[in-house]
């Protein structure tokens, strides 16, 4: 089953980079609107809104329409409003429309319909690799895999999107953001193989998030996304205004200090969780830990240099943790509960990048360090929380 997991991780790697790939220049580019901090956070909390809301519904859709065509019209549909927000950035920075008008279109298309269409390539990807894994060991190398295309998507896209923010025209990632999804939805339309007939199963049941088996590693699963929430939704502010960088060096430096941080999630889900063999929830303990000591260093961090680490430390932390809170449910499930349980995790972590936008950026306006102390607290008490838990998967996978 290696090569469909893979060809279907490629999925979550082209519409994550396309995403990423406008992070470092969305903080500038807010400014050059004339948006605050806060506004530009509504925008991406609506966009995780779009997810939370949809993540269900996309969860169910797989179920009975099976991977491709939803993958495709979530690829597709991406690229249809990253396209529009194309347009709607370049009337904004051509001054063409008012402030108001342009907040409410930059609102609906990088916010609403990207999140809409967004939601449903995570759950697909996680359902489908918990239908063609069985058993902790294989399961946790199957999310791994999930992990490592979520964080080369996070390397690669700030990296491309700093890159071409040199060209001193801001308009150049926005219009390669769609290019790339474009690029990737046309490769999944062709190499996607059939999935086997299990994995079309139909879900018979729904899943409360409430549930005794599944609630923890939710809990902690959203504690983590919106403690990284914070970080990547405010870090290009905390550049520009700690380093004093110009618009078009703040596309470049916040490029390269996420690109360390995602570098690490790479590293640490790919090299060393498959090598280690530990439990999930060990993972997620371990994890908790090194992203506490990383959020900390992003507030104390007076240059680039000392930023960089502490968000390579914060990717660390989250290259251990991911694969043990994504894994852990899905082997806690039964395969009827399988597309449930992927639309509550995509919820879950869509509900985290819906809050984290609007806490990081509501508190930045306090003041810059304000959002990363609030981080460390909230990482720690996660912590605290990983520890106290004690419901392990089974050693078997759950039975059909």
């Amino acid at each position: 089953m290696r090569r469909p997991v893979l060809v279907v991780c490629l999925a979550v790697f082209g519409l994550m980079a396309g995403q990423q790939l406008l992070n470092p220049i969305l903080p500038p580019l807010a400014r050059e609107f004339g948006f605050s901090e806060f506004a530009l956070g509504a925008v991406w909390a609506v966009g995780g809104a779009g997810v939370v809301l949809a993540s269900p519904f996309w969860g169910r859709r797989t179920a009975r329409w099976g991977h491709r065509p939803v993958l495709l019209v979530s690829l597709f549909g991406a690229v249809a409003s990253l396209l529009a927000f194309a347009f709607v950035a370049q009337l904004g920075l051509a001054k063409a429309i008012a402030v108001p008008v342009l907040f409410t279109a930059v609102l609906l298309t990088r916010g609403v319909l990207f999140g809409l269409a967004w939601a449903a390539t995570p759950v697909t990807a996680q359902s489908y690799i918990a239908d063609v894994t069985d058993g902790p060991a294989e399961r946790v190398r199957g999310m791994a895999v999930f992990g490592a295309a979520q964080g080369l998507a996070l390397a690669a896209g700030p990296a491309l999107g700093g890159v071409l923010s040199l060209t001193g025209d801001l308009l150049v990632p926005v219009y390669a953001a769609p290019v790339v999804v474009a690029g990737i939805a046309v490769v999944i339309t062709f190499a996607l193989p059939k999935p086997p007939k299990r994995a079309t199963r139909p879900a018979t049941v729904k899943v409360s998030p409430f549930d005794k088996r599944f609630g923890p590693f939710l809990t902690l699963g959203f504690g983590l996304y919106l403690a990284l929430a914070i970080v990547l939704m405010t870090v290009g502010f905390l550049v520009q205004d700690r380093l004093h960088l110009t618009t078009r060096d703040t596309g470049r430096v916040t490029g390269l200090v996420m690109l360390a941080g995602a570098a690490m999630i790479i590293l640490v889900q790919v090299v060393v969780v498959p090598r280690l063999g530990w439990a999930p929830l060990r993972l997620v303990r371990v994890g908790a830990v090194v992203m506490t000591g990383g959020m900390l260093a992003v507030a104390v961090g007076p240059n680039g240099l000392l930023l960089g680490a502490g968000v390579a430390v914060l990717g660390a932390g989250m290259g251990f943790a991911t694969p043990g809170f994504m894994s852990a449910p899905t082997l806690l499930a039964t395969r009827e509960e399988q597309g449930a349980v992927a639309g509550l995790m995509g919820s879950s972590s869509a509900l985290a990048f819906m809050g984290g936008p609007l806490l990081g950026t509501g508190l930045y306006e306090i003041a810059p360090v304000v959002p990363y102390l609030a981080g460390a607290v909230l990482l720690a008490a996660l912590t605290a929380f990983a520890f106290t838990v004690t419901g392990e998967p089974a050693k078997e996978p759950a039975a059909p």
